[in-house]
């Protein structure tokens, strides 16, 4: 009789165990999925950034050397 108890209990526990172990697994699958955009979203946007800083160095030697010839065309102005 006790056997038959056993048995039963264990057919009430064993499928509840597989379903919270299931539903774990796609727990943890769609975190690993969401990190993983996550990271994905960051590298993106770090590559923007570091293309838009290229862009802006570039633009600020343009800007010295025009501010450098503008000095030179004043000061010109300045000694005749």
């Amino acid at each position: 009789m006790e056997f038959t108890r056993l048995i039963g209990a264990a057919e009430t526990v064993v499928p509840v165990l597989v379903f919270v172990a299931v539903v774990l697994q796609k727990w943890k699958s769609g975190m690993r999925d969401t990190w993983q955009e996550e990271a994905d979203a960051q590298r993106a946007r770090a590559d923007r950034l570091a293309e838009d800083v290229q862009a802006l160095v570039e633009e600020v030697g343009k800007l010295r050397v025009e501010n450098r010839e503008l000095r030179a065309q004043v000061s010109e102005l300045l000694n005749r």
